[in-house]
């Protein structure tokens, strides 16, 4: 009797699905058909490792793929609006989309929009929130209307929502997918008194070991500062074990150092943000980072630099550097330099305290400038300067 035969490309696969769910967790057959249609192949092997490896759960439908990720919550991760230029959903912008997926809920899968503005407001009324008529909270209601109909969640079939941000009394004719909106929400949010206490529950699931691997997995850095003393001496202990298991589903290369672990993404296709790479804020955020570290030598003078000393070498980048950026970045210098700190907070190269010093974080160092300095007596000899 022979052995049975096994798929030579399965393993790839695997590996595929597992990095394209953990990038983006939402798939739908209309955006991503290939995706999905592989990932219903292999649903039962990635819904057994996601949740052995990371206590994630994996739902899929017909054409409907999501990953349920729970137990870490990113404090930099918002929903992004959809436009040319997309930027974090604003607080009135997070309401209306909640007041929406509320209105939905129980509603027929096919409504105007004047209905569905009507059962907003009935929900947010229910809810004791108070929703304004005004331009800006029809922007927001517009904004996230339109997330959702990226997501394939709503479709406009006649007419479009865009016209209620600019007209109270528009309509248009949406298909309601009851279906994926309620795989939308992720946690119980019955009994709550607060947000915080709905990301506390969020983080609540897995053990120390799955708590430890989520980490490596979402962050783009684990420093010894973000675990307690023992859990990162368990990490440090098992992490050619970890460093084996992560490789071999996810392809990331984790990397040990004395200050933390980083899971290293070598081509960029498990990570939702890339860094360094073109464009104005990146271009920006790697100049600013690496004259932080140059001029200021977080490795001697571990102290917070003051907002206004950063504020000081990005205006001096800005002067140098700004004829090659997007004048529409720079046109809010005060936004340009919020964004861009964002952006190094996001990939954990910098802290930004509540008074707005920033503390260079120990991977910054990837980035500095090595600065050589030649003799002309000795060329030979070009001795760096960091």
């Amino acid at each position: 009797m022979s052995a049975p035969r096994t798929d030579p490309q399965r393993d790839g696969e695997l590996v595929s699905a597992t990095r394209a769910l953990l990038a983006r967790p939402w798939r739908t057959v209309e955006s991503d058909p290939d995706l999905v249609a592989l990932v219903r192949r292999h649903t039962e092997a990635l819904d057994a490792w996601f949740t052995q490896e990371l206590a994630y759960r994996l739902v899929v439908t017909a054409d409907t793929a999501r990953l349920v990720k729970t137990g870490h919550v990113p404090p930099d991760r918002p929903l992004r609006t959809v436009s040319a230029n997309p930027r974090p959903f604003t607080s009135a912008e997070y309401t209306a989309l909640a007041l929406v997926l509320a209105a939905t809920t129980s509603g027929p899968d096919r409504t105007s929009l004047r209905d569905l503005v009507n059962a907003v407001h009935s929900a947010a009324a229910e809810a004791g929130i108070v929703l304004d008529t005004d331009a800006a909270s029809r922007r927001a209601l517009v904004t996230a209307l339109r997330w959702l109909i990226a997501q394939g969640m709503v479709r406009e079939l006649d007419r479009g929502v865009a016209t209620y941000e600019h007209d109270a009394d528009a309509d248009a004719l949406l298909e309601v997918r009851q279906d994926r909106t309620a795989l939308l929400p992720t946690g119980a949010v019955v009994g709550a008194e607060d947000p915080d206490e709905l990301v506390a529950r969020a983080r609540e699931r897995g053990s120390g070991p799955t708590s430890v691997r989520r980490r490596l997995v979402e962050d783009p850095v684990v420093l010894a500062g973000d675990l307690d003393a023992a859990r990162f001496g368990e990490l440090r202990r098992r992490a050619a074990d970890e460093a084996r298991r992560l490789e071999a589903r996810t392809g990331l290369v984790l990397e040990a150092r004395a200050e933390g672990f980083a899971a290293l993404d070598v081509d960029g296709g498990c990570s939702d943000v890339a860094f360094p790479t073109g464009g104005t804020l990146p271009h920006a955020a790697l100049l600013l980072v690496s004259e932080l570290v140059y001029q200021f030598r977080p490795e001697d003078d571990p102290d917070p630099i003051p907002w206004a000393s950063v504020r000081e070498v990005l205006d001096e980048l800005v002067a140098e550097h700004g004829r090659y950026w997007s004048k529409g970045a720079l046109a809010d210098r005060d936004r340009f330099a919020a964004d861009v700190l964002a952006l190094l907070v996001s990939v954990r190269l910098v802290e930004v305290a509540h008074d707005g010093a920033v503390r260079v974080l120990a991977p910054a160092a990837r980035y500095a400038p090595e600065v050589t300095v030649a003799d002309d007596e000795a060329e030979d000899e070009q001795p760096t300067l960091l």
